[in-house]
């Protein structure tokens, strides 16, 4: 995540992807008070893979004391940037890391919380706020409901407030439906199913998720969206289990009593999981579908083999 930094006042800034410097409040992300600063000053954007500045300004800027106006400059890790003649008008780009959402403290002696991958608050041993990725936005679940994340909205996490700052980069949409559209999940089992490994078989490569706890829990998903589909019921039905018998038909798996609890932290550990898996592990990390009391597994293609032999699948036609 890019970060600038005031030389003088130790100030520092996390870059939205387009992110505005200059003297009117109501139009600059980073507001700058010298009077030779213009209203809108300058312009730092991400591009492909960097960032650039772009000045709009009467007087112009000085970027590693070279003066530009009016043009458009590919900024580097360490580059000064001068708005203005005033000394607190220098800064420094510190960080030229891709810009990414964040949460950032109303109590500005706490650090930001970059958003990247999946986060448990407190911890993930005793999590009461879970914060993930779905569907191209950021949701917050406390005691199993989820709810989107809105740019500059205030929420309380583990007891402290934030303010949700929205700066994804866009990703190319129509070839990352392809590659979801066109993948099933594999389960395989062995003779006594006591191991089960779960693989994302793509066009191209399979995405290897291993053998894991969790696996259970979407294997018994599968095979219920599996009866359903068998039944002939429409997709919007099919696969729907409530919530109390999925917790007992897993307890019963793993002889101890689990509860809900349990639940929502191994659907956490997947999702984590998932969107930490490269190359393409992110574009499936809504791997689960909630609704009232219910759940379901979301993907709409699987198949299931035991002792190589294919035992239930619903694939594309």
């Amino acid at each position: 995540m890019a970060i600038i930094k005031n030389n003088r006042t130790g100030e520092i800034v996390y870059l939205n992807t387009q992110h505005t410097f200059g003297r009117n409040r109501n139009i600059a992300n980073t507001y700058l008070s010298g009077q030779d600063i213009s209203q809108s000053h300058a312009l730092i954007s991400w591009r492909g893979s960097d960032w650039y500045l772009q000045d709009y300004s009467r007087n112009g800027t000085l970027v590693n004391g070279e003066y530009i106006n009016n043009t458009t400059i590919k900024l580097s890790k360490g580059n000064t940037i001068q708005f203005g003649e005033q000394e607190t008008a220098l800064w420094k780009l510190v960080d030229v890391g891709s810009p990414s959402s964040y949460l950032r403290p109303i109590n500005l002696n706490e650090e930001i919380i970059e958003l990247n991958s999946c986060y448990a608050f407190p911890n993930e041993e005793k999590p009461e706020a879970l914060i993930y990725p779905e569907d191209d936005a950021w949701k917050i679940e406390k005691e199993g409901v989820a709810t989107k994340l809105t740019h500059n909205n205030i929420y309380t996490i583990n007891n402290k407030e934030y303010t949700f700052v929205e700066n994804n980069v866009l990703e190319d949409t129509m070839d990352n439906g392809h590659i979801v559209n066109n993948a099933y999940y594999q389960f395989t089992l062995s003779s006594d199913e006591e191991h089960i490994h779960i693989k994302i078989i793509t066009q191209n490569q399979a995405v290897d998720l291993g053998e894991r706890v969790h696996n259970y829990m979407l294997l018994a998903l599968a095979r219920k969206k599996l009866d359903d589909a068998q039944n002939e019921l429409v997709d919007a039905d099919q696969g729907w289990m409530t919530i109390d018998d999925l917790l007992e038909d897993m307890s019963k798996e793993f002889r101890k009593e689990l509860d809900v609890y349990y639940l929502n932290l191994k659907i956490y550990r997947l999702r984590k999981l998932l969107i930490e898996t490269k190359p393409y592990g992110y574009l499936f990390s809504n791997i689960i579908e909630r609704r009232s009391g219910e759940i379901r597994f979301a993907h709409p293609f699987f198949k299931i083999i035991k002792e190589e032999a294919c035992i239930g699948e619903v694939l594309a036609s």
